[in-house]
């Protein structure tokens, strides 16, 4: 047998491994199938780029996942945080090596279970997957890969959703600032639209909550956007700049609307401290601005 059927089948076993192991509830046992696996799958992606290693990495990549599906159902939230790492560890390899296909795959994984995470109350295992999801937003961006850092992001809006769904407030919050710090991570005019990008979504969560009449969450937004804003400034990001400002703008009248005292005296504090951020016309952005929605539009279609 040659040493690729011999690397190949310790894969095959060790997923069969993980299943039973998950199946069984036996959370360590799972932990250390997860932790095989992402060793399998990093040695892939250094391996020389050919079409087998590439598909033998990602069908390595959705079987992670698929125990870490199993570990959800079962209520495991060691397991499924062992899960989480192990993927988010193969993400971020991806990247590093500029495999960026694998990097999605990895991706899209964590994504899924962040989602069926926070949908069963696991708030410890929803909080690794947002940091997860962020490491791997910050550091897509630093490589400049716009879809990767764009999708971390709609992820990180998702799982906030979810959060708020389930009354996951620390989970909520996680997903939140980290989608903050994927939009100030976002140095540089190529990378721009993930700036944007985390305004606005930012904003959609920020309205969402206010309609709720949670006026907490309100606030953790208009905080989170106001760092954002910050660092824009420092990066002469112009276009993210606008939109952060707009962010703040909304959520603010929105506070009013809903009398949510806190809320409003935030957004204005957070005005205030951008009102020195030379800030150009609100005309010449709109156009800009509009054609990223539609570009986030498009990210999340394909989540």
């Amino acid at each position: 047998m040659s040493s690729v059927d011999e690397r190949e089948l310790a894969e095959v076993r060790m997923i069969e491994e993980g299943l039973r192991k998950a199946y069984d509830g036996d959370a360590k046992g799972v932990a250390d199938a997860f932790s095989s696996l992402r060793d399998f799958a990093v040695q892939l992606i250094h391996m020389d780029l050919t079409a087998e290693n590439e598909i033998d990495a990602k069908a390595l990549i959705i079987a992670m996942g698929d125990i870490g599906k199993v570990t959800a159902e079962k209520g495991m939230e060691i397991a499924s945080i062992a899960s989480i790492r192990s993927l988010g560890e193969v993400a971020v390899e991806a990247v590093d090596r500029g495999r960026e296909s694998l990097a999605l795959k990895a991706l899209s994984g964590l994504g899924g279970l962040a989602l069926e995470f926070a949908g069963k109350g696991m708030d410890a295992a929803a909080r690794n997957a947002a940091e997860a999801l962020g490491n791997l937003g910050k550091k897509s961006s630093k490589a400049k890969m716009e879809v990767l850092a764009s999708l971390s992001e709609t992820y990180l809006m998702q799982l906030a959703g979810k959060a708020m769904d389930e009354n996951l407030p620390e989970t909520w919050a996680s997903a939140v600032n980290y989608l903050a710090e994927i939009g100030a991570s976002s140095d540089g005019q190529e990378m721009e639209n993930s700036s944007v990008g985390a305004a606005i979504l930012l904003e959609e969560l920020g309205t969402a909550a206010a309609r709720k009449r949670n006026e907490p969450q309100v606030k953790v937004v208009i905080e989170a956007l106001e760092k954002l804003g910050k660092e824009l400034f420092r990066q002469g990001s112009k276009n993210a700049l606008v939109q952060t400002v707009w962010a703040l703008e909304t959520l603010r009248i929105l506070a009013l609307e809903y009398e949510m005292e806190t809320a409003v005296a935030a957004g204005k504090l957070a005005l205030e401290a951008l009102s020195t951020a030379g800030i150009p016309d609100e005309e010449q952005n709109l156009e800009r601005i509009q054609e990223i929605k539609e570009f986030h539009r498009r990210i999340l279609r394909r989540s």
